[in-house]
Formats: structure tokens, sequence, C-alpha cells
């Protein structure tokens, strides 16, 4: 059984991957005591569907939005947002220092982010880095960017590409109505990602399964080191 962690730091590309990935273990988590954190990396400014309801002029702001009102339901301490605009993220020194800032900054146990094997270049990319950063961020240098940190774990969570393969499942039976809730708040995106919601549903069941209980999330191990236990 592996600990809870004390503070959670989760990097995601755009305004609700962080729901998208571990919406239920947030919220099952923060009820606990978990301190969490979410840093997005863009702005969301491509999430307009071809309704007309959005312009590249609001659909900035109302993204925005939507991230602060599931960071309430979820509990969720802080959000962040480096405002790369999206489909912009480049693997660049800049972009590797201000991961490695927000990892000295808050001083996570834990750091979740995408999986580099995705379709979505954002994803990759930031993957990539985070991967790099945590391990990084432990190094004594460059002190302009914080105090070192040694982040103990970093894991890989699910958004429409599936894992290779999953080392840990968090049982979000209790929290998926959370998960789900949050979702719908990020209206901007439902005519986006169509059939999102029943996506989430049959992978929580899925992953759930996997583990003897009714639903949960999968996360994949991605840290350069052993676990100490």
């Amino acid at each position: 059984m592996i600990q809870r962690p004390k503070k959670v730091l989760i990097i995601a590309a755009h305004y609700d991957d962080e729901t998208i990935g571990a919406g239920g273990t947030i919220k099952k988590w923060s009820d606990l005591g978990t301190e969490i954190h979410v840093l997005f990396v863009t702005n969301g400014s491509t999430g307009i569907d071809q309704t007309g309801d959005y312009t590249s002029e609001d659909i900035v702001t109302i993204r925005s939005e939507e991230s602060k009102e599931v960071a309430r339901m979820l509990g969720i301490s802080n959000i962040y947002n480096l405002n790369v605009p999206s489909q912009s993220v480049e693997n660049t020194q800049r972009f590797f220092h201000r991961i490695i800032f927000y990892i000295r900054k808050l001083q996570p146990n834990l750091v979740m982010t995408h999986l580099n094997v995705d379709k979505h270049r954002d994803h990759v990319q930031i993957s990539e880095v985070v991967k790099e950063a945590c391990w990084k961020s432990n190094e004594d240098i460059h002190e302009e960017l914080g105090e070192c940190h040694r982040v103990d774990d970093l894991w890989a969570f699910e958004v429409t590409d599936l894992l290779p393969k999953v080392d840990v499942v968090v049982d979000i039976s209790n929290t998926i109505d959370y998960k789900l809730a949050a979702m719908e708040v990020y209206s901007s995106q439902k005519n986006v990602i169509k059939g999102i919601l029943s996506h989430i549903l049959g992978l929580s069941r899925v992953r759930g399964y996997m583990v003897g209980k009714m639903h949960g999330e999968g996360f994949m191990r991605l840290s350069h080191g052993p676990l100490v236990c």
C-alpha cells in the first residue's frame, strides 16, 4: 500500500486535464488532508468548438474561470498558469527552468503529469520536461530558481490515451461523482472532446476492476529512482 502524500503538484497541459486524469484522486486526497496544487502550462486558447459560442477573445477567460470553480469543488489548494499558447509548448531551457521553479517553490512529495507517449504534442513536451525537472530540482544549482527539493515520486495520469502499464490504482468509488460533476463545469469543452464523460466513466470501471473496486484511476510511475519505504 502506497502512503498518501502530504503535498501533490499536478502539472497539466490544459484546463480539464487535471480532472480527466486525476479528478477522483484529487477529491479523495484533499478530503483526507493532502495539499494539492495544479500548474496549468497553457492558456487554453485553442479550445474553441465550431458552434460559434466562444471566440478567441473570451475562451481563455472562460476556461480559467471554469478551472477556479473546479478547484473549489475538488479541494485544490492553488492553481497556477504559465500561459503558454496552446499547441506551442517547446522543450526549451526557459520552460525547463520555470518547471523547476514551481517544484522548488511548492516542494511536493508527489508530482503528477502527462505521459510522453501521447497524441497531443503539448502532453509529450510537458512529460519530458517535467521528468527531467523533478530530477534536476534536487541538484544544488541555479539558486535563483529556489531551494533544492527532492520529489519522492512522479506519476503519469491518463487523459484520452491509455497508459501502456498501470503501476498504481487509486480507489475513487466514493469520489467518481465529484469527478463527473467537475467535468460538467468545463462546459466550454463539451463539444471539443465529444463523449468524454463516457470515456471517463468507462475507464474508471476498468481501473477499478483491476483492484476489485467499483471505480479507480490508474497511474504509471515515471521516476528515475526506486521508492523508499
